[in-house]
């Protein structure tokens, strides 16, 4: 080869090596921005009323979002558009004669907290007088369809799994968790993550901006908590009197437990009106509380017996996707369920010899295989894994046009789960922060790991700003 051709095929392949290394670069690039740019909402929601927490939080999301109604509508046009498809309906009868009977029989039912917060997030946006889906405006009643979607129309199809004890690196449970739904691009703009500090613990609720109730969330306990839907073919309850909301009730889990058992045992004997299944793990163990239509649910373990035509046979690792498998719990094994089922046991290899780490939980969660009935697929909306023991969120989200990133990647999600100016994080601001800040600015204290939750100004520093916070806090004139 010449000299001139030797130095031509050199260059060319050097550019094919330089594209490659820029597409992989950019691909990780733009998983990253997905999942960095997705908003926390900080709520300190010590001491207030459900009004005075959804008017903080609902001037926070309108100035994020100023065209906020317009996206939420257009979503509930295309929600009740895909049903009608389906039914033959007219999606706004759909709308007016099965959604808002299905709203007025569960919403009484709902904390009184909870309504308050929803009824003053939404006093920020000018409410229309008309129910008109599409209409890019929301009423009253529109507002609460999107709240309650979970409860009054199926929409997720997700899959979870969860390793613990002596399979897990740590020792410490590990769970995945995708939620799978379907979309529209205004919703999967929205996607949010809210962070409420109350006084005994912090809740982070991982959904949507507006979206109050907890679809997927976790406590500065290390609680975590997952809902996926799983259809029994059961004619749903019209009008559903006296049957509560599982997305408020899974919030109030959330913010008042420590540990699946407890959260469980709140939950079991709830009338619900769609079967569901709720991945849980706190910082001992993974379980899966199943809870058909009209029974009681039960919690399934690594260990518990299954249907007959299932089996699992792992130790110290648990699988759900969007079916029934206790014994005795009978509904419909649709054919992408049974495929996401077999994969995840085959995937399911951690001994005690190889144990599992969050990479390896990310790598089941992300996995391809059998598209489209995968894991991971054209309907995952997020992707995460979550340690309970430090309280490790990584997050992957859809880009907002819907199509999945060829190499997505979670991000760890920086959350404060200390309320802000509490620098000994004792969950209360008070006298002794205030002294731990001087005793900064001093020189007494030299120690500033422990501070950087707490910064008040994002400088990285503890002094003058976080100072005047806390006694701004203290005598109440914030």
């Amino acid at each position: 080869m010449s000299d001139v051709r030797l130095c031509i095929f050199r260059f060319i392949m050097s550019v094919i090596i330089i594209f490659g290394i820029l597409a992989v670069y950019d691909g990780h690039i733009r998983s990253a921005e997905a999942a960095e740019t997705v908003p926390l909402f900080y709520v300190d929601a010590r001491g207030k009323t459900g009004t005075e927490i959804g008017v903080e939080l609902g001037n926070s999301i309108k100035t994020r979002f100023p065209n906020l109604e317009v996206k939420l509508d257009g979503y509930l046009a295309s929600f009740f558009g895909w049903i009608e498809i389906y039914t033959g309906i007219p999606a706004q009868t759909l709308f007016d004669s099965y959604t808002v009977p299905r709203i007025n029989a569960i919403k009484p039912n709902i904390d009184k907290r909870y309504r308050d917060e929803v009824d003053a997030l939404a006093s920020g946006i000018a409410l229309s007088n008309s129910d008109a889906i599409g209409d890019g405006h929301l009423s009253s009643n529109e507002i609460w369809a999107l709240e309650l979607v979970a409860d009054i129309g199926r929409v997720t199809n997700c899959s979870g799994f969860g390793v613990f004890g002596n399979v897990a690196l740590s020792n410490s449970p590990i769970v995945g968790r995708n939620l799978d739904w379907d979309t529209n691009e205004g919703i999967r703009s929205l996607q949010a993550i809210t962070v409420y500090h109350y006084t005994d613990r912090t809740l982070v609720n991982i959904g949507f901006a507006g979206l109050s109730g907890a679809i997927t969330g976790f406590n500065s306990d290390g609680l975590f908590a997952g809902i996926l839907d799983s259809p029994m073919d059961a004619h749903y309850p019209d009008p559903p009197s006296g049957r509560r909301s599982y997305v408020f009730d899974l919030r109030n889990a959330l913010e008042n437990y420590t540990k699946i058992s407890y959260a469980a045992n709140a939950l079991y004997d709830r009338p619900y009106a769609f079967s569901h299944n709720t991945l849980f793990a706190d910082t001992t163990n993974a379980q899966v509380l199943e809870h058909p239509q009209g029974a009681y649910a039960q919690l399934r373990t690594a260990e518990s017996q299954l249907n007959y035509d299932l089996s699992w046979g792992k130790s110290n690792q648990i699988a759900v996707v969007s079916f029934f498998a206790l014994e005795g719990y009978s509904n419909q094994r649709y054919w992408f369920n049974t495929a996401r089922w077999k994969r995840l046991k085959n995937l399911a290899d951690f001994t005690t010899y190889k144990k599992a780490t969050v990479d390896d939980i990310k790598s089941i969660m992300f996995d391809p295989a059998n598209s489209p009935n995968s894991i991971f697929n054209d309907f995952t909306v997020q992707s995460m894994v979550f340690s309970p023991a430090d309280r490790k969120l990584c997050l992957y989200t859809v880009l907002i046009s819907g199509i999945q990133d060829p190499t997505p990647i979670m991000n760890e999600v920086g959350i404060s789960l200390t309320v802000m100016g509490d620098i000994n994080k004792d969950r209360e601001v008070d006298l002794r922060d205030a002294i731990l800040v001087l005793q900064v600015m001093v020189g007494v204290q030299t120690s500033m790991e422990i501070y950087k939750e707490t910064d008040v100004n994002g400088d990285g520093k503890t002094g003058q700003e976080e100072l005047l916070y806390i006694l701004q806090d203290i005598s109440g004139s914030r």
